[in-house]
């Protein structure tokens, strides 16, 4: 699998490298929030108010999964930019257009390859 070297890697993706981290410290706040929002007793003394909250807490705990999945995805991506490893489809070994690592640079498959594995049951790649 080819990589970049670190001096090839800090001038190709320095603007993308500040972003991940910025994403990464937004969504630990975030998560943070959250998690103190689930956790907070409130007095609820009608069913209507239970049932309120009961299903806010249940999009909250969806929110927090999805933020937490966005997290880990952020740090592999931090990471790969550290071994020189970011930029190439994790699959195929291809170089992840530019483009796609604006539009998502957390991203570890090429477009076709992600297609794949979109639309393939038979398509492994640990996700």
């Amino acid at each position: 699998m080819p990589t970049i070297t670190r001096s090839g890697r800090s001038k190709k993706f320095t603007v993308l490298e500040k972003q991940l981290a910025s994403q990464r410290n937004e969504l630990r706040l975030r998560i943070d929030r959250h998690r103190m929002d689930a956790v907070s007793d409130r007095d609820l003394d009608d069913e209507a108010a239970a049932a309120v909250e009961n299903a806010t807490k249940d999009m909250l705990a969806v929110t927090l999964e999805r933020e937490r999945r966005t997290l880990n995805e952020v740090e592999l991506a931090l990471t790969r930019l550290k071994k020189g490893e970011y930029g190439v489809c994790d699959h195929c070994g291809t170089e992840i257009p530019k483009a796609r690592l604006e539009a998502l640079p957390w991203a570890r498959l090429c477009v076709h390859c992600a297609e794949r594995a979109t639309n393939s049951k038979s398509f492994r790649v640990s996700l």
